[in-house]
């Protein structure tokens, strides 16, 4: 049933007076909400014999037995009491009582201390609500059924109360930074870019690196943010079940400026500083972004538009996985994505090409290069105080008009790269910061596509073969200097 149907019918039970049919009114319309999110609805169900309750739902794995009240005095415990005698004799089944005046403070605290038995609570204005969103019904019940279950908690009406910030565990910080001769150290390298929807990493999960035969597959999943704060959620949503790491990587993207950092607390907090982005000459009114990081059995990517101004709206954010197959244990992806709002429409597909691509670049191109910047991480507990080289930044060849007449430019597909002011390159072998200048030469671009972002790893290399020269101008092994801005520009 159409939206607007429900709240036209919702309003013309409102203007009724007689209450028998405004209740008998009221259960049909409750079973219209519910059949509008795929529920199936059986009215004056007898699952609960000898007493009989106003409405059964189910679908998949929930059941639903639901009471609904319209009455001029709230809901108290003697109606927690009578439905919950009727959930003893339904196996498997919550307990819903729907009620228009709302609830006695007792009989939320007495479902608040019984959730072994759980009963969810839906007050009036919650049900006037879903009469103008009913594909909020899922979503709704499932945060009432988790704080119940996880947190004793009985929620009624928490959407329309402030929002609390809860406690979360903190994002994961990667630790590794740009370092410039002769600049403060920073978690983000500005350069020249547009908006072409990709991001750099220091490896891709090869998720057809498999025994068996086929291609992986894909899990795309449309986000329903609306807003900044809901992005933020989402990383923390990320964080709390396990799908963060330190080896995330991203970008943001401005019309004519580029922004690129490491880990998933770097990004939550440069996504909130707009400011400095949208004033970049040529800003645009919106700005994008690329996150990726690995996930167990594949990586993801995170991408969304947003407003560059102080509403901050959010659209077309979306989450794609690309996994090695579809998992055994499809859990941890089935709460990620209730957590996050979705409960339907969610499918695998199978990947009818490789996952990733490796483009050789040309001889010409994997010359002897200076890099502009380093990407330094910290060391393990085993090399605790020294500091590694693990990528360097570089101006990026693919502008150059020789590789756009070259043999290579047209099969290798790497214009979506070419607007790139420099590269971020990761060192397949790393090597310490000791003072050194190290010759460095790239060789390659990995390329793997997700259904909304691309993500790229040129991959460079130290000459082994030749001996560092003994430079120590340009970088020492320091402590990383406090940065005095969040991101700096390289000038080649």
């Amino acid at each position: 049933m159409a939206a607007v149907d429900l709240r036209e019918q919702y309003e013309q039970i409102e203007a009724m007076t007689n209450p028998r049919r405004r209740g008998l009114a009221f259960e049909d319309f409750v079973a219209d909400l519910f059949a509008a999110s795929h529920f199936e609805v059986r009215k004056n169900a007898g699952s609960a014999r000898p007493r009989q309750t106003d409405l059964l739902a189910t679908r998949a794995g929930d059941t639903y037995l639901i009471e609904c009240k319209w009455r001029s005095d709230r809901v108290d415990i003697d109606d927690v009491d009578s439905l919950r005698s009727r959930l003893r004799r339904t196996s498997g089944a919550t307990g819903l009582l729907i009620s228009i005046p709302g609830f006695s403070g007792t009989a939320i605290s007495d479902v608040a201390d019984h959730r072994h038995q759980p009963i969810l609570l839906l007050s009036g204005d919650e049900v006037r609500s879903l009469a103008r969103r009913p594909d909020d019904l899922s979503h709704l019940l499932w945060q009432k059924k988790q704080a119940l279950q996880v947190e004793g908690k009985a929620l009624v009406d928490e959407p329309a109360q402030p929002k609390r910030t809860p406690a979360r565990r903190p994002l994961p910080d990667s630790g590794t930074h740009f370092v410039v001769s002769g600049r403060p150290d920073a978690p983000v390298l500005a350069c020249g870019g547009g908006f072409d929807g990709f991001t750099f990493a220091h490896d891709i999960v090869d998720v057809d690196w498999v025994i068996a035969q086929g291609r992986g597959v894909t899990l795309d999943v449309d986000v329903p943010a609306r807003h900044e704060r809901d992005l933020l959620d989402l990383i923390d949503k990320l964080a709390d079940l396990g799908w963060t790491s330190r080896d995330a990587r991203w970008s943001l993207q401005q019309a004519r400026t580029n922004w690129h950092g490491f880990g998933a607390a770097a990004f939550a907090s440069e996504l909130t500083r707009w400011e400095p982005r949208a004033d970049t000459p040529g800003a645009h009114h919106s700005e994008e972004f690329c996150y990726v990081d690995n996930c167990d059995g594949g990586f993801y990517t995170l991408t969304s538009t947003l407003s560059a101004h102080e509403y901050r709206r959010a659209t077309q954010t979306h989450l794609s996985f690309q996994l090695q197959g579809v998992p055994l244990d499809t859990g941890p992806l089935l709460q990620l994505c209730r957590s996050i709002g979705v409960h339907g429409g969610i499918y695998f597909r199978s990947l009818t090409d490789r996952s990733r691509r490796v483009i050789h670049l040309p001889d010409w191109m994997t010359a002897p290069v200076e890099p502009l910047a380093l990407v330094v991480t910290p060391g393990s507990d085993i090399d605790m105080g020294t500091n590694f080289v693990t990528g360097i930044v570089i101006p990026n060849p693919l502008q150059q008009e020789r590789w756009r007449r070259s043999e290579e430019w047209e099969t290798a597909n790497l214009q979506q790269l070419e607007s790139a002011e420099y590269l971020v390159c990761d060192l397949g072998a790393h090597h310490p910061i000791d003072g050194r200048a190290y010759p460095y030469r790239l060789e390659k671009v990995e390329v793997a596509k997700t259904s909304s972002g691309t993500v790229f790893v040129p991959g460079a290399r130290w000459d082994c073969e030749q001996e560092p020269t003994g430079d120590t101008a340009r970088y020492d092994d320091q402590e990383p200097q406090a940065p005095e801005r969040r991101f700096f520009r390289l000038d080649p």
